[in-house]
């Protein structure tokens, strides 16, 4: 069916960046100018956003011109989550000689937010009516993308506007969207609607279970054959990612192959958190893909639902399994004063009780539980923040690239680490960084992580995948 809708360190082959949180790496998305190089004095007063709409991941400019030099001018910003729930945040600017303001070059007099950065309006926003003990995140549109209009008004008081919507598949774009839910699984393949055969990327979620065909969309809208398959939590699927056996995920694989727009000598894999730990160990048990995307992954095989840690009847269990026999796994440490505050939703960091679980565990277990990485026969993307409160990924990450240097792994590994980032900065949520419970990370560091991981992350795959 078609759809349509309106200090780096090298070693061997391993790359490691360190990417600061306020990196210049960032100065040259948009297509923005220095402000005494905008519009002349004698323009209209306009705000300009370019491009106004565009894919996910797609940088940006912000622009207002017609003012006078030194005019203060108020930039405010809104959006409503798909719950219904306003997000607003605002910056007040001073006009250069040329009249001008350019965000991504300037930062703001006073506002929500400090320091020139292009992101800042977004993930500076907060929702109008917080209710919650614990910061709360901006509910995600999948089906329409989200879209946030800004408003400024100089001095005199008139206002004018402009509208930044990202979407996962541009209005003038066609996919052909493949649903198939047979032998018990349930995915969607997604790729454009012309040219092709297309590089295949399977895309594995995480412990939220479930399909992410938005993620898919953007990928197909990229150039790829995109598959996300649900394995728990859907349907008639597992309710709990209990002891999931890696064999499931053969069947697409094998199906996916077969696919006659699908390059099957040219597929990747891309996952998650529990999704980024399933990637690890799906490649270091089978040879089905060219390449390895791990975004905030473990390096060790674990359990069940962190939540789940904390209930009083909680009986440990692997998530994963194989040839009819449930994976070892680190056990899980937790203190009872840990368990008293994560019953009263103040606990905001799992990151002590996962070192201490590797730290005071039976060494014998904790080596059986570790993915064997070195077993992998594709090139490996990792990307993990030094403040990530879910699990410590950052040092799982570093520990990783330690052994395969150890080993002389002989494919590429890339690894980016994006200080004060945290779980989820591997994708461009800009609005959506503000930070969730047991994340970890600043707002800021999040936002800009979360931009460059997909660009590097679609880089990476066209590197080694072709497109």
């Amino acid at each position: 069916m078609v759809v349509r809708k309106g200090r780096i360190l090298r070693k061997a082959s391993t790359l490691l960046f360190c990417v600061p949180a306020l990196a210049m790496v960032f100065q040259g998305v948009g297509r923005s100018m220095k402000p005494d190089r905008l519009s002349p004095l004698s323009g209209p007063f306009r705000i300009e956003v370019h491009p106004g709409v565009a894919l996910m991941g797609t940088p940006f400019s912000l622009t207002l011109t017609g003012l006078k030099p030194g005019e203060h001018v108020t930039v405010k910003a809104q959006s409503t989550d798909k719950r219904g729930k306003l997000w607003q945040s605002s910056a007040v600017f001073i006009a250069s000689r040329h009249g001008a303001v350019d965000v991504s070059q300037q930062a703001p007099a006073s506002g929500s937010y400090s320091g020139a950065d292009i992101f800042g309006l977004l993930w500076s926003m907060k929702p109008q009516d917080p209710q919650a003990k614990r910061p709360t995140s901006y509910a995600q549109d999948e089906i329409s993308g989200w879209t946030v209009n800004f408003l400024a008004q100089d001095t005199s008081g008139k206002t004018v506007s402009a509208g930044l919507r990202r979407v996962y598949q541009m209005p003038e774009q066609a996919l052909v969207r493949i649903p198939l839910e047979k032998d018990g699984m349930h995915r969607f393949l997604y790729y454009p609607a012309e040219g092709g055969p297309f590089p295949g990327v399977l895309i594995l979620g995480g412990s939220n279970g479930g399909l992410y065909e938005w993620l898919a969309q953007t990928f197909a809208s990229n150039g790829f054959a995109a598959l996300t398959l649900a394995y728990f939590k859907y349907l008639d699927l597992p309710a709990e990612l209990v002891e999931i056996p890696l064999e499931y995920f053969h069947r697409p694989v094998a199906w996916m192959k077969g696919q006659a727009m699908v390059r099957a000598e040219r597929l990747g894999v891309a996952g998650g958190s529990k999704g980024g730990e399933l990637a690890l160990l799906l490649t270091s048990h089978f040879d089905d893909f060219q390449a390895v995307v791990a975004w905030a992954p473990a390096a060790h095989v674990g359990k069940d639902s962190a939540k789940k840690f904390f209930s009083a009847d909680y009986v440990p269990v692997s998530s994963w399994a194989l040839n009819g026999r449930a994976l070892p796994f680190v056990q899980f440490k937790f203190f009872p004063e840990e368990k008293e505050k994560e019953m009263k939703g103040e606990l905001n960091s799992f990151v002590a009780a996962h070192k201490r679980s590797l730290t005071q565990g039976d060494p014998a277990m904790i080596q059986q539980a570790t993915i064997h990485v070195e077993k992998i026969k594709a090139p490996i993307l990792l990307i993990s923040g030094t403040e990530d409160e879910t699990w410590p990924a950052d040092e799982f990450c570093r520990d990783i690239v330690a052994k395969l240097q150890k080993v002389r792994f002989a494919y590429e590994v890339r690894h980016i680490s994006h200080e004060a980032a945290g779980h989820q900065s591997f994708l461009p949520y800009l609005i959506t960084a503000k930070t969730p419970a047991i994340s970890g990370g600043s707002d800021r560091a999040n936002s800009a992580a979360g931009f460059l991981s997909w660009r590097e992350t679609i880089a990476f795959l066209q590197r080694h995948l072709g497109r």
